[in-house]
């Protein structure tokens, strides 16, 4: 490629797609996203909207202009969006995304003028859950169910979801628990109506009916049936028999290690970033959702050796070599674009701003690499509960004592009878 000089700001590279050709010569990327990005966040007269001057440095300073380029020409929706919040004809508000005919699409401007912050921070998953919901509402065509479902939706969802975004931030896997309870509740009302029933109408017999006849999705109907019971819409005597769960296949303690033994290898056809959550996992028995959420300050980096925090007892040693897998992660965690992550507080950061990476992206990029998740963690836990009480385990790991004391049965170690076999003289040597 022909190297060039910027007549605006001097720069020297190889020309490429997004120099731009301008009266006063062919300017840098640079130049370019800064000329385009100030064209539209101008409020009218000639000057970048002064609410807006933070975003408009975000994205002039960011070190990828290229990638800002694309953002802003390969989605139809942000340059008019943009043009409105500048010159005020839409209202820099949260409503303004939450009412756009493609929320999902602006999401990623959202979280930038939050981190910014111009607008007022918002849990990004509820807001998703809102938005879903007022889709979901609009699709339900009898007037009957669409009321239920909505205080349904309101009283039982919304209403634990906002006091729980209140305290931390909501995860994905509770958003999505939500989903299937609200959906399930449409599609059981929709049964009821075929089957020549109602609500309160509805016997235990038809509800027997509605749970064997159906997958195992129908169990979602439960918080749903639950609150309807409470609130007089269903009779209160109702009962739903709880699913007993099959046991799940857990991998074995000899292919847990060659997994170990092959997340070591620096030349494997697996990202680094992958590498390292998969070690979390099959190390210390971590959930990816609780993987996803690390904090660059749960890695202790400080000394020799790795520590890192997941639970809240304080920091656990990881283990060389494993150890160095963290600490290359650490330095080179990615990606960069929009200014998302140069200042990242994720141990693995996401695409969009200020987020951290995504657990069901994360799953589906480890079981792309053939690693069994659940069967994983079932094994790691299962070996570490069997290295020690299962007490001081959950106290490192972060997962409850009932939980670990039930790994610790299921493994055949139940330290809970630990001192009374140690107690026990050695019958060989009668």
């Amino acid at each position: 490629m022909t190297e060039r000089i910027c007549p605006r700001c001097r720069h020297l590279g190889e020309q490429h797609c997004w120099w731009a050709h301008r009266p006063d010569g062919v300017i840098c990327p640079g130049c370019h996203l800064t000329e385009r990005i100030t064209e539209l966040l101008d409020d009218g007269t000639g000057q970048v909207a002064p609410s807006l001057l933070p975003l408009h440095r975000a994205v002039c300073t960011q070190p990828n202009p290229g990638t800002g380029l694309v953002w802003l020409a390969g989605n139809r929706h942000i340059a008019p969006l943009l043009a409105g919040l500048a010159t005020g004809r839409l209202p820099l508000k949260h409503e303004t995304f939450d009412d756009h005919p493609s929320p999902q699409s602006v999401m990623h401007l959202r979280d930038l003028l939050v981190q910014h912050p111009i607008l007022e921070h918002r849990d990004r998953y509820l807001v998703l859950f809102e938005n879903w919901l007022r889709r979901t509402l609009d699709t339900i065509q009898l007037d009957e169910d669409l009321q239920l479902v909505r205080r349904f939706a309101t009283w039982h969802s919304l209403r634990q979801l906002r006091q729980r975004a209140a305290r931390e931030p909501l995860a994905p896997g509770l958003t999505a628990r939500h989903r299937r309870e609200i959906n399930s509740a449409c599609i059981f009302l929709a049964w009821l109506r075929e089957h020549g029933a109602t609500p309160p109408t509805c016997t235990q017999a038809q509800l027997d009916a509605w749970i064997t006849t159906g997958n195992s999705s129908r169990q979602d109907s439960r918080a749903f049936i639950v609150w309807a019971g409470k609130n007089g819409s269903m009779a209160r005597h109702l009962r739903l028999p709880y699913h007993q769960r099959t046991p799940r296949d857990t991998i074995t303690q000899e292919q847990r290690l060659q997994l170990l033994r092959g997340l070591l290898d620096p030349h494997a056809n697996t990202f680094l970033r992958d590498r390292a959550a998969a070690l979390l996992l099959a190390l210390f028995a971590q959930p990816l959702t609780r993987i996803a959420a690390l904090t660059m300050d749960d890695l202790d980096l400080s000394s020799d050796e790795v520590r890192i925090t997941l639970g809240p007892h304080g920091p656990v040693p990881v283990p060389e070599p494993f150890g160095q897998v963290l600490r290359d992660h650490a330095e080179n965690r990615g990606p960069r674009n929009i200014t998302a992550n140069r200042v990242s507080p994720w141990l693995f950061p996401g695409n969009r701003p200020g987020q951290h990476i995504h657990s069901t992206y994360l799953m589906n990029q480890l079981a792309k690499n053939g690693i069994h998740l659940l069967g994983t963690r079932l094994a790691a836990i299962r070996a570490l509960v069997q290295e020690m009480p299962p007490a001081v385990a959950a106290q490192a790991l972060g997962y409850t004592a009932e939980c670990a004391e039930d790994h610790a049965i299921q493994a055949g170690a139940r330290w809970a009878t630990y001192a009374s076999h140690r107690r026990q003289p050695d019958r060989q040597t009668k």
